[in-house]
């Protein structure tokens, strides 16, 4: 799978046809530098269906199966992994499909993925273990890759600190919202549920494993070794009635927005901090505020305000195209687990 010469064409594999998935594929069809060579999704509807005609683009021909064993025996440089989060009906946890990364490594493909097992060796080391001795065994590279985690944090607000001297804290704010959120996950959140009733700590410690992961790297990467990590959840309640597209009727008091800050400490001064903001009907109910800012305090002091960073109407592109943009750096890096920041600068592909 490894070498020195620059290939023209990659050769990829999507499993999971989601909204990540969708947004890929119509992606790789517009680029002369990648080959959709499988499509694999369990929904009965898609199946049989052209890859990109289902979604209403150019057909790209390739018919969606089922069968992700077949589809591994292809010829293909890399697998792009969307498939959904695990939920345990039990305790309403949702957790990545781990298993799935493997049985890519195994079938000795390389791997890319937006499920959250970004900088897993801090957050989940049993599942990075897995991960990079089956990557390391087959001689193929697990690359995680994606939004947030991923460019928005850690990567864009690593590249900013490039331009400081010394800097002494950062802070990374975002959110998103979800009135056209169709993905099953967005359960989690309680739309319209009264506060008092809602598992709010469930909540709170399924939203620190999906995204503290990028705290911990901006720490890392910027030296700071923390002492203590800390995570606050602000519930926030319709001041009226709320009507989003994918969730329906939010009443009048119900749950309508979140806001997750999550916090490195070193000898107890915040150093690195991630904001992020989970509600509905923003364009409605302006507070909590989403607000896709980044500080760099230091010598001088950097804020950036990235605009439309997720739009409701193509909210998951700005997750899928930094997954299909590192595919080079994934074909190309050595076998293991490896983080986008440690290869070399991922360019848009044509």
């Amino acid at each position: 799978m490894k070498g020195s010469n620059i290939m023209k064409q990659y050769k990829v594999i999507i499993w999971g046809l989601g909204n990540v998935g969708r947004a890929a594929v119509r992606m790789i069809g517009e680029r002369k530098s990648v080959k959709l060579v499988a499509a694999v999704d369990t929904d009965p509807a898609k199946i049989g269906k052209d890859a990109a005609g289902l979604f209403g683009f150019p057909d790209i021909g390739v018919k969606v199966t089922d069968d992700i064993d077949a589809a591994l025996k292809l010829d293909a440089d890399v697998v792009l992994v969307y498939t959904p989060l695990r939920h345990d009906p039990k305790t309403g946890a949702f957790t990545p499909s781990a298993e799935d990364m493997v049985k890519v490594l195994n079938a000795k493909k390389n791997c890319i993925t937006t499920i959250p097992l970004y900088y897993s060796q801090v957050t989940t080391p049993d599942l990075y273990k897995m991960i990079n001795d089956a990557a390391i065994k087959n001689g193929v590279t697990f690359m995680p890759s994606g939004l947030l985690p991923g460019y928005y944090a850690s990567h864009l607000p690593l590249y900013l600190c490039n331009l400081v001297d010394h800097v002494d804290k950062l802070t990374v704010q975002s959110g998103e919202d979800d009135q056209n959120n169709t993905s099953s996950w967005v359960k989690v959140f309680g739309y319209g549920l009264d506060p008092e009733k809602f598992p709010q700590d469930k909540l709170k410690a399924g939203i620190a494993a999906y995204y503290i992961s990028a705290v911990y790297e901006m720490g890392e990467r910027l030296g700071f070794k923390f002492d203590d990590v800390k995570v606050k959840h602000e519930v926030f309640t319709a001041p009226k009635d709320l009507h989003p597209k994918a969730i329906g009727l939010v009443k009048k008091g119900t749950m309508m927005g979140h806001r997750f800050t999550m916090t490195g400490y070193v000898n107890g001064e915040e150093k690195v901090s991630l904001i992020y903001v989970h509600k509905v009907c923003n364009d409605i109910v302006p507070e909590p505020a989403i607000d896709n800012h980044i500080q760099v305090k230091g010598i001088p002091t950097i804020d950036v305000e990235v605009k439309n960073m997720i739009p409701l109407e193509e909210s998951y592109v700005t997750s899928a195209a930094p997954s299909v943009d590192v595919i080079p750096q994934c074909v190309e890096a050595k076998p293991g687990y490896q983080h986008v920041l440690d290869q070399p600068t991922m360019m848009p592909l044509k």
